[in-house]
């Protein structure tokens, strides 16, 4: 069987599993977090310093280490952390990878911070790859992944401190005119499915990147989702137009849960991310930084930055290995204009 061949066989498989969960996911109906506009959203993806890939982060899980992340992000008035983890580090030891995982959300509930996990990563470098999940193991009969959802979404599927789950990292398909895309998609929505059938009730993301991407995507989405990348503020603002296009056309609301290129030189970034997250906040969409610390991983070091930054250098951390704000961010220190709902309670 060629390899074509066996991506139309599980594309079919998966087509039917999920067929059978379409009926909970249409009436299923979140009733946490769910909220028209996101522009209070202030946030940060986390990479753990001391993880090269995913697996990492929660193989060697420091607990102590985790909650000084929250206090990190909590300096500059976080309100959400978006926590990556992934099938390959839970099916080594699902019981203790669930329980760091557990406890890292509520390391992060402490900082009066809400979590958005993040189930998968679909996003791979060419050279000092993060992890992830990958076509290649989209086959016949997978059944871990749904184990693997299960066991994380059904004890925290009725949290307070769940703002929203986020199925994928970049999912790659912009259409489904092939058959691997096809089965991404189709992969993707018995995820969802899943999230569903274990009684979830916060809405479902998808970090998807722009146009076709999110477009393809939508119908799986409560909240549709963004990660502008471009390099000057007319780009931005250009990208912010061509969001709204989309949140009208599928009325949904419209969130970021990735964005802000990196540099080298810490005075582009920080006027970067000034306008970032001034723009974004004001379109309404929050904005949510890639990535909290300087650490290991590709991006998160200056000797491994990858392609998407300022210069072609994507060295992406807001705060040092030591802990402190990159020059030029101190603004971030600043109280904001807009506060999270759960915060306007208080």
């Amino acid at each position: 069987m060629t390899r074509r061949d066996t991506l139309k066989t599980a594309a079919s498989l998966v087509v039917t599993a999920a067929s059978g969960l379409d009926s909970a996911v249409a009436a299923a109906k979140p009733t946490r977090h769910v909220y028209p506009d996101y522009g209070w959203l202030r946030g940060f993806s986390i990479i753990p310093p001391w993880a090269a890939r995913i697996e990492d982060a929660w193989w060697f899980y420091d607990g102590a280490k985790m909650r000084e992340e929250a206090a990190l992000a909590k300096q500059v008035h976080a309100n959400c952390i978006r926590l990556w983890i992934e099938l390959t580090a839970w099916i080594r030891d699902p019981e203790k990878v669930t329980a760091n995982f557990l406890d890292a959300v509520a390391a992060i509930a402490e900082s009066g911070m809400k979590v958005m996990p993040c189930l998968f990563n679909r996003w791979h470098d060419t050279q000092y790859d993060y992890g992830g999940t990958y076509v290649e193991n989209f086959r016949p009969g997978w059944k871990q992944p749904l184990d693997y959802v299960k066991a994380l979404v059904t004890p925290l599927a009725n949290d307070d401190r769940i703002l929203i789950w986020d199925l994928c990292n970049e999912p790659q398909a912009h259409d489904l005119n092939s058959p691997a895309n096809k089965l991404e998609f189709d992969f993707l929505q018995a995820i969802g499915a899943t999230i569903r059938e274990c009684g979830a009730q916060q809405p479902i993301t998808i970090g998807t990147m722009s146009g076709a991407n999110i477009e393809t995507y939508a119908p799986l989405m409560d909240v549709l989702c963004g990660h502008p990348y471009e390099h000057d503020p007319k780009a931005l603002a250009a990208k912010i137009v061509s969001y709204k296009e989309i949140q009208q056309r599928h009325a949904k609301p419209f969130l970021v849960n990735e964005c802000i290129p990196g540099c080298l030189d810490d005075a582009k970034r920080a006027e970067v991310a000034r306008y970032y997250t001034s723009q974004l906040s004001e379109a309404g969409f929050g904005w949510m930084g890639w990535a909290l610390r300087e650490g290991l991983a590709i991006s998160t070091r200056r000797d491994r930055y990858d392609g998407n930054g300022i210069d072609g250098q994507g060295f992406h951390p807001f705060f040092t290995k030591e802990g402190k704000l990159r020059a030029g961010l101190e603004f971030l220190t600043e109280k904001p204009k807009l506060a999270a709902p759960w915060e306007e309670k208080k």
